[in-house]
């Protein structure tokens, strides 16, 4: 299992859907693993292929807005030998959601996942997850190399371990097959017009967490739309009167990620800030225990950082993070902060990287998501 966890653990996914709004967790072994989020007010539009008309360009910068249909243009990088002028159709793909004033981001390179791989049609890149090491990575970059279709690449994803050749040629047939299709609505439809959406929740789900035993869910479209795809014994439905994450014991957890402000046991204090930039997070301490004092901020700081590192995971905060632990005098106290974090790091299944502390004594950080 994914996370530097044990594959004998067992993985349950809870579905609910309130007012306009899905929300899937993952627990593994009871324990909070991950958490899923679906507006129909709001929708993410990361992954989402588009038919676009480009608006304007920016001269001297190789970037253009261009119109999908929706509030705001998005923000396309191109290169100097991509030809693109006002009025053009164009396919794009939104690879950033947008943040504060700033536009979602969109590429003209493509990707397509599956649960094992992710299909490049337009790059001719090969790339094995850093998560599976040794030999049966070569075994798998070789297989990759072997099977993918010329001129475009593919991403072989930490599931895929142990997946033999036919399984692998399978779903890149499955995603050779949405790419053709994506094209053929491309020829047919006027800009701006969705072409591929990547975010229904459980599509994502059940290509996200392959190896989820157990669904449960409270809303019968969802229950419908889980039993045409997935073995009836692996679903239920939750028809006690408690909402269901209240039954799991989770609901305290769910909504400490939409806080600010977290408190810490030893009564410190956890504040998050998401600017357009970067995300700005605060360790702070209200009191002290103990006669140590030194003793007693690492003990502080160490409890914070096993919080944001848990919360960045649970809130899929991506880019740049810039942690303001707690003021340290002692080197060898900052060592043992920066030896935890990228000991505990290495637990998200998403690449999160401790990068140095500043000589301000910030921590920073760059994790893969958002």
């Amino acid at each position: 299992m994914r996370g530097g966890k044990r594959a004998d653990l067992m993985k349950k996914i809870l579905v609910s859907c309130k007012r306009g709004e899905t929300t899937a967790a993952v627990l593994v072994d009871g324990q909070l693993e991950a958490i899923y989020f679906a507006s129909y007010d709001n929708p993410r539009l990361s992954g989402n292929i588009y038919k676009g008309r480009v608006q304007n360009i920016l001269p001297g910068m190789n970037a253009a807005f261009v119109d999908i249909g929706r509030d705001k243009n998005v923000f396309l990088q191109f290169k100097s030998s991509q030809k693109i002028s006002i009025g053009q159709s164009l396919l794009i793909q939104i690879d950033k959601e947008a943040a504060g004033t700033k536009s979602a981001r969109a590429t003209l390179n493509f990707s397509l996942a599956g649960r094992f791989l992710i299909f490049l049609p337009t790059m001719g890149y090969i790339g094995v997850s850093n998560k599976i090491r040794g030999e049966e990575r070569n075994r798998l970059h070789a297989l990759a190399k072997k099977i993918r279709p010329a001129e475009s690449g593919l991403i072989v994803r930490t599931a895929a371990q142990g997946c033999d050749e036919n399984i692998l040629r399978e779903e890149l047939a499955a995603l050779e097959n949405l790419w053709a299709r994506i094209l053929e609505r491309n020829s047919k439809r006027k800009p701006p017009a969705l072409l591929y959406n990547d975010n229904d929740l459980i599509e994502k789900l059940l290509r996200d967490e392959p190896d989820a035993e157990n669904f449960v869910v409270d809303n019968l479209k969802i229950l419908r739309k889980l039993n045409e795809i997935v073995p009836p014994e692996k679903i239920s439905f939750h028809e006690d009167n408690a909402p269901i994450f209240e039954t799991f014991g989770i609901a305290e957890e769910i909504a400490d990620t939409h806080k600010r402000e977290l408190l810490l046991p030893s009564g410190g204090q956890i504040i998050f800030d998401k600017t357009e930039a970067l995300t700005a997070i605060d360790v702070n301490t209200n009191k002290f225990v103990g006669r140590n004092f030194d003793e007693t901020i690492l003990r502080t700081n160490l409890e914070a950082a096993e919080i944001i590192l848990r919360q960045l995971k649970l809130r899929d905060i991506g880019g740049i993070i810039i942690a303001d632990f707690i003021d340290m005098t002692s080197d060898a106290d900052k060592k043992i902060l920066l030896d935890f974090l990228r000991e505990h790091a290495r637990l998200d299944r998403n690449k999160t990287t401790i990068v140095d502390m500043t000589p301000l004594g910030l921590v920073e950080i760059t994790r893969h998501g958002g």
